[in-house]
């Protein structure tokens, strides 16, 4: 199966727009902007607790409830096979304040006058220095009511407190917050504040950069990836590309693809996927064959990268050269259907990257 990034976007045009802040698909590939937060998951959560206790007890089926939003502009009439208006009960798709943790109360919390998103929980093992102690404000929405909570602002182990802090509440739960609105474009100071080579691990790559097949690489130190994009200086140097509407000039579109177990990967390009433990969030790097970059860190921005085609052949040498790799035939046309004998998995020795051509080949 090929899906073009349109695709993608096209399968999340219900998502509520409170979870999903802006999503966009240019000319020229994707640019994202979107602040994923756990706290959806819990509201999500919620939610479908609350429609299937109304359920349960009213005895109906789903066709016979009326949900509106939130916002009340939304509403669903369904009508018995004769016509005849069906008995519903309306439900408010609101999660009960009470049931909301103290990270998705007080959203937001200001430091050094700048202010902090919160994100989503954080173990008490990554705070470090406490920073200072606040009185939170917020508002209950059931009620309208002010309310405050006694909170701790610390600092988070190796990430820079100028965009990242954690707050530890009165009743002692913990959430971590960043600042994303103005987050840098500048690439050394995004891996720097965020310490990837030290915070971040990378789980899978994906390579499909001209083999008739997809290559699949384990054992990627996150730390020797970024190091080619070093210059002499220890600067991490990549150009920011704007992202307008038009497709820059000699630019190819991003296509996907998936693998058999429907990972995307990026159709004739190297694909990475790294996550960030400590804030329990994951992200990508994708390396087109043209010589852009995508870094993702599904923290609110994604950024685009003039590397040059010569710096991606470099990190697909190195990548060859340094880990073991699988190779297998792409799922774009075969799906599910692949004859086992035809999928070479190899357990390639790093001093001879060249083993599993040879096996694919026979």
């Amino acid at each position: 199966m090929k899906t073009t990034g349109e695709d993608i976007f096209k399968a999340l045009e219900n998502v509520d727009e409170h979870y999903i802040e802006e999503c966009q698909q240019s000319g020229s590939g994707v640019k994202i902007k979107t602040v994923w937060k756990k706290w959806a998951a819990v509201a999500a959560c919620g939610v479908i607790a609350t429609v299937t206790g109304v359920m349960i007890f009213a005895g109906r089926s789903d066709r016979e409830i009326k949900v509106s939003s939130a916002s009340g502009n939304e509403q669903a009439q369904d009508y018995a096979d004769d016509g005849t208006d069906l008995a519903t009960t309306e439900i408010g798709l609101v999660t009960p304040w009470e049931y909301l943790p103290m990270g998705a109360k007080y959203d937001f919390v200001e430091y050094n006058g700048v202010k902090y998103s919160s994100m989503g929980v954080i173990d008490e093992s990554y705070l470090d220095e406490k920073l200072t102690a606040q009185t939170l404000e917020t508002t209950n929405y059931e009620t309208n009511k002010k309310e405050t909570t006694k909170a701790d602002i610390y600092s988070i182990k190796d990430l820079s407190s100028s965009f990242y802090l954690a707050v530890k509440f009165d009743d002692g739960t913990l959430a971590w917050y960043g600042v994303f609105n103005d987050t840098p474009s500048d690439f050394d100071a995004i891996v720097k504040n965020m310490n990837l080579c030290k915070t971040a691990k990378i789980r899978t790559v994906y390579n499909d950069i001209g083999l008739g097949k997809l290559r699949t690489y384990s054992d990627v130190d996150i730390s020797g990836l970024l190091d080619l994009l070093k210059d002499e200086n220890g600067v991490f140097t990549a150009e920011p590309v704007d992202d307008g509407s038009e497709t820059s000039e000699g630019e190819t579109p991003i296509d996907f693809s998936t693998t058999e177990d429907d990972e995307w990967y990026v159709s004739n390009g190297i694909t990475a996927y790294f996550n960030i433990d400590m804030l329990g969030t994951e992200g990508q790097i994708y390396f087109t064959h043209d010589g852009r970059m995508y870094f993702d860190a599904n923290l609110g921005y994604t950024e685009k990268y003039n590397i040059g085609s010569e710096k991606v052949t470099e990190i697909e040498k190195w990548l060859n050269e340094n880990c073991e790799y699988t190779d297998e035939k792409k799922n774009a046309e075969v799906a599910g259907d692949v004859d086992p004998s035809e999928k070479a998995v190899t357990s390639v020795a790093k001093d001879d990257p060249d083993m599993a051509d040879e096996m694919y080949s026979e």
